[in-house]
């Protein structure tokens, strides 16, 4: 039965095609800005803000068609709160995506920065922070070294999903960003193993057309909005997820992360507008 379900979902994937954005993508737009304060700084409702959620906010304002100068002058205030290789990735990430220079920015160098990150191989000590770390190097418009992508396709599972750690489970939030970070170092889309890839992600589709970050679970927007960008990075869409991920969108802009659960709604709704525009990482403006 699962097998006839993975069947049945790879049959709606289709080529990407130019259109339109939704709606809702530029009301997500108009709420990532208004959760902005005075300093550009984002912050969840109650909360306080963040360079890393910032960092978000600023690549999901992009996504929607908004400038994004303000978040980054708001990162380049907060420069000293960028510690981990992730950190660092998702600032340079999202100050390409506003058109600022990542090696210039509140006194520090991220790219220098990241090259600090980079061991045996590996940017970073994760998965995770290989692939950011590929498309952070990719969005700097710098090389991708060839044992960083060799670590890259290392780390991806036979089944074709990337895991959280080598040789763990996939998650269809890795597997999306695999995709992204193999297109970007260079993969074609045609290659076998971005091909399995995408027949990963099948695994983690429901029947409402959303993706859930573990296979059987509840779809959510954000592994949706990953999958999304995934496949538009492989040159694929999937009009059903695409519906699915518009139908949580709120009266106030915001995306809910489930039906009928709003959690963490500025970091959900930056992350959903990237799968609403369908554009895969690196963002430019």
């Amino acid at each position: 039965m699962r097998a006839a379900l993975v069947a049945a979902a790879l049959l709606l994937l289709t080529p990407a095609t130019a259109l339109s954005a939704p709606a809702e993508l530029g009301r997500a737009g108009a709420y990532l800005a208004g959760s902005l304060d005075r300093r550009g700084c984002a912050a969840e409702p109650g909360g306080a803000p963040s360079a890393n959620l910032t960092a978000w906010a600023a690549i999901g304002l992009v996504a929607a068609g908004r400038s994004a100068a303000r978040a980054a002058d708001c990162i380049a205030g907060r420069t000293a709160e960028l510690r981990s290789a992730t950190d660092i990735e998702l600032a340079i990430l999202a100050l390409v995506a506003a058109g600022r220079n990542p090696r210039s920015v509140g006194g520090r160098d991220l790219s220098a920065a990241l090259d600090r990150q980079l061991r045996r191989g590996r940017i970073g000590r994760t998965p995770a922070s290989n692939q950011f770390g590929i498309l952070a190097l990719r969005a700097l418009g710098r090389p991708i070294p060839a044992a960083v992508r060799a670590t890259l396709m290392r780390d991806q599972s036979r089944d074709g999903s990337w895991p959280v750690a080598p040789g763990g489970e996939g998650d269809s939030n890795l597997t999306a960003s695999g995709i992204a970070a193999a297109v970007a170092a260079g993969v074609r889309a045609s290659d076998p193993r971005i091909r399995r890839a995408v027949r990963a992600l099948a695994r983690f589709r429901s029947a409402s057309g959303g993706y859930a970050l573990t296979a059987g679970a509840r779809p959510d927007a954000q592994s949706t909005a990953w999958v999304l960008q995934g496949l538009a990075a492989a040159g694929r869409r999937d009009r059903a997820a695409e519906a699915h991920l518009r139908r949580l969108a709120r009266a106030d802009g915001s995306i809910a992360y489930q039906r009928g659960v709003t959690i963490t709604p500025v970091w959900v709704t930056a992350q959903a507008a990237i799968g609403l525009a369908r554009r895969p990482f690196p963002l430019r403006p």
